[in-house]
């Protein structure tokens, strides 16, 4: 049953909150103690733990004028469970932590559950959530803490790239920034904000719909770790800043062959959380990734370069104190 706009967190407390949004959310299939305890216990068959934190803040990570809160909570968990997968590991669960202004509406937290679930069932079936916690903060804050299963495997870090090695990546890297773009667009000519009519035109776009709620095939990551990848990692803040933070980690250069590159969003676009991983030139890719480069000798104060130039973009990605509005 649709809750009243009019039932805010504030009116309906703590307690109530989380009698609506816990019965919404998947639990692990290696839960044995789950939300409810002063801590959740997972049962696990290996000694190495994969664990990663981000947070989600109103204004700087996402408009409440351009997202819907499903969107939020699916998103949320794409950040997530993509750097899991982005050490060949598999994700056990997540733990989330909630903080928002008091005269939230409470339906707008049961959409965050929603989407929470939504992305969990869609994108990593068998984990759930944890546990977590309510508190309240003068904008919408999202904080995930996930944690993952090697299953035997090693972790692949972003450090091992090795010259010689063919760079590859997954998905359709620029599609969240060409849809960003397209709604900066269109709230700029109505005004400070996008009113509802003109978001629920875009949300149809599937630019628009993969920045607002990205979706990625955690399995390729997997899927890199066993067939042999050197290096690997997720792409959250756009492939040039990426691949910099992956050449300066293994000391390398990277080159994108002149070819792949699409646009200036396929280099500086971020949040589409597929895959960049380097792979020994005499191995086949592994399903679900193709070619963009390979791996070079340190080039002094290139790290990235396109074709052997330097990127035609002038800042290659995201970075939330320098790019914050």
């Amino acid at each position: 049953m649709a809750e009243s706009s009019e039932l805010t967190l504030q009116s309906l407390g703590e307690r109530e909150t989380l009698a609506r949004i816990l019965p919404l959310l998947p639990g692990s299939s290696q839960l044995t103690v789950g939300p409810g305890d002063d801590s959740a216990v997972v049962r696990l068959d290996t000694p190495e733990v994969v664990t990663s934190c981000d947070m989600m803040v109103e204004g700087p990570d996402f408009r409440r004028d351009w997202s819907y809160p499903d969107q939020i909570g699916y998103k949320a968990m794409t950040s997530n469970l993509a750097d899991i997968a982005a050490m060949g590991a598999v994700p056990v669960g997540v733990i989330v932590a909630l903080a928002a202004p008091p005269e939230t509406p409470v339906q707008d937290v049961v959409g965050l559950a929603r989407g929470i679930a939504k992305g969990l069932t869609e994108m990593a079936p068998g984990a759930g959530v944890l546990g977590g916690d309510l508190s309240t903060a003068p904008v919408l804050t999202l904080s995930v803490t996930v944690i993952g299963n090697l299953e035997g495997r090693d972790p692949v870090l972003r450090s091992g790239a090795q010259v010689g090695d063919v760079v590859a990546v997954t998905g359709e890297p620029g599609r969240s920034q060409r849809g960003y773009l397209l709604l900066e667009e269109a709230t700029r000519s109505h005004g400070e904000f996008l009113p509802a009519e003109a978001r629920k035109e875009l949300v149809s776009h599937i630019d628009v719909a993969h920045h607002l709620a990205p979706s990625t095939d955690l399995s390729r990551g997997v899927a890199a770790a066993e067939a042999g990848a050197h290096a690997l990692m997720d792409v959250s803040d756009g492939l040039v800043l990426d691949a910099t933070r992956m050449a300066d980690a293994s000391g390398v250069s990277i080159d994108f062959d002149k070819d792949a590159v699409v646009d200036d969003a396929w280099l500086m676009g971020g949040e589409d959380h597929g895959f960049l991983a380097t792979f020994s030139a005499d191995q086949p890719l592994p399903e679900g990734f193709h070619a963009v480069g390979r791996v070079v000798e340190k080039t002094q104060d290139l790290p990235v370069t396109v074709g052997g130039q330097p990127p035609t973009v002038e800042r290659g990605g995201w970075d939330p104190y320098r790019d914050s509005k």
